[in-house]
């Protein structure tokens, strides 16, 4: 009789339940895996294997293979909880900026500023600008087009083509600023 254990391993960058499903179906096929739930709120998966037929450098290949997704190479120690009440400032000190950038584009647009940047601004210039601001989330989007899967920018990425399709540059840019928070901010609380 195979001697199966159980494995609690962290995957990073993870953001969506798709994510999650990629990941379950690359770990599930590997050889001796009996078992894989993917949890995204914890960002780890709980594998039942067989240690004699998989091992962890399996496992991370798997994972990678799916993209964007990693497998640390070390496991970090339980937090602290004056670590955890620091965490918890940090998420308010989040949302005000995350909140003060929403107002600025309100007034902004309000104010008619963005129609000022649009005039002062020639368009291919503003179209590299969006490009080049953009450019890693572009990257994670045309690869996870490539192997069919679509991401959590997707959409956004698609939304960004439109606005400089239709001319509104600016429009573009802040869907990237808003893309470029998001990812920040979700590296930031899952580190």
């Amino acid at each position: 009789m195979a001697n199966i254990q159980t494995l609690e391993v962290p995957i990073k960058g993870m953001d969506c339940a798709e994510c999650t499903q990629h990941v379950q179906h690359a770990i599930s096929k590997l050889d001796g895996v009996k078992s894989v739930d993917v949890l995204l709120a914890t960002e780890k998966a709980v594998i039942r294997l067989d240690p004699d037929k998989v091992d962890m450098p399996a496992i991370r290949r798997a994972v990678a293979s799916t993209g964007e997704y990693s497998v640390p190479e070390t496991v970090s120690p339980p937090r602290a909880s004056y670590i955890q009440d620091f965490n918890r400032q940090l998420m308010i000190v989040l949302a005000l900026v995350f909140g003060v950038v929403l107002s600025i584009v309100i007034a902004g647009d309000w104010l008619g500023l963005f129609k000022f940047l649009e005039e002062l601004v020639p368009f291919p210039i503003g179209v590299l600008i969006v490009a080049a601001g953009g450019l890693p989330i572009y990257r994670n989007v045309i690869r996870a087009a490539l192997k069919r899967q679509v991401i959590s920018h997707t959409l956004m990425t698609v939304g960004v083509i439109a606005a400089l399709v239709v001319g509104q540059w600016v429009t573009a840019a802040i869907v990237v600023i808003f893309m470029r928070v998001g990812e920040y901010v979700e590296h930031f609380t899952t580190e």
